[in-house]
């Protein structure tokens, strides 16, 4: 349809001029008609650019597509390239290459072999599984499992429910909710709250302007058989942090630090406000009280 709505305001753009010269239209008319046209021209060799871009979708079920999203109910295979609509999957979908799209939204279960650049939500609620990065301009939520192969950035929040791991850093701008087993083969970054409670494993530094892992009351005692999480690198926090059931085996930093009970810390624990020690704890050197000038990472 837009290759030939733009051949029709090609030929209507074309009459218009040669009726100007024929003066057959008064030049106020000719302007507001050539502007006009002008538009839908180009609005139409945009629309033709789009659809060349697009992915083919092959489906084995319904795939209905308005001017907003892409919707399959059933198993689909999408080819690589860019959707500029949202996508919506009720079942099972493939992605063979990259694909960029504006929102994600998955029901059932999705697999990439590629990169997948999302300008709006992702959510899923079953089975996520991407071979390369994971870029979101909002949010990110996952119910069920998750796997990604590369990167994970997002820059609003990311929640999980369930089991999730990325092969390398995972930045969430406006904050982390794990709740689960979590596995990252990188930094885990934020500019806001990182809240976990399950297990997790970062390979490298945990870094955000608070950090609270397995701080709710209870949390310990109804999972009695959670295995320990465990922080490669260096935890540190502009704010506030609290550390239970967990292994850092680097330093911990923030403002106010709480230690709770089942916990090792290999490094050094530096404090600026206020320092709190529970029971059944591990430290290998003593805690060190800092200016706020030396909360630096």
């Amino acid at each position: 349809m837009s290759y030939k709505e733009v051949k029709m305001y090609e030929e209507m753009l074309e009459l218009l001029e040669e009726r100007h010269s024929n003066s057959e239209i008064d030049e106020d008319n000719y302007n507001e008609l050539k502007s006009r046209y002008s538009q839908k021209l180009e609005s139409a060799k945009k629309s033709q650019k789009d659809q060349e871009k697009a992915p083919s979708v092959l489906t084995a079920g319904f795939k209905s597509e308005s001017e907003s999203a892409i919707s399959i109910a059933g198993s689909a295979k999408f080819s690589a390239g860019e959707v500029v609509k949202d996508i919506k999957i009720a079942g099972s979908a493939k992605l063979d290459g990259d694909i960029i799209c504006k929102k994600l939204k998955v029901a059932g279960s999705i697999k990439s072999n590629g990169n997948i650049t999302a300008h709006g939500d992702v959510k899923c609620a079953g089975s996520f599984k991407c071979e390369g990065y994971l870029h979101g301009f909002e949010d990110a939520k996952f119910s069920g499992s998750a796997k990604i192969g590369g990167e994970t950035v997002i820059q609003g929040k990311i929640g999980v429910s369930g089991s999730f791991e990325s092969g390398s850093n995972v930045q969430a701008d406006k904050g982390v909710g794990f709740s689960g087993s979590v596995a990252i083969g990188g930094n885990l970054i934020s500019q806001a709250t990182i809240e976990v409670e399950g297990k997790i494993i970062v390979d490298n530094d945990l870094v955000a302007e608070n950090v609270f892992i397995n701080e709710k009351k209870g949390v310990l005692r109804s999972r009695r058989s959670l295995r320990t999480s465990e922080i490669c690198g260096n935890v540190f926090a502009t704010g506030e942090i609290f550390l239970a059931n967990i292994e850092v085996k680097g330093d911990v930093k923030g403002r106010k630090v709480t230690i709770g009970p089942r916990t090792k810390i290999g490094g050094n624990i530096y404090y600026v406000d206020d320092l709190l020690l529970e029971k059944k704890i591990e430290l290998k050197n003593e805690p060190i009280q800092i200016t706020l000038d030396q909360l630096k990472l």
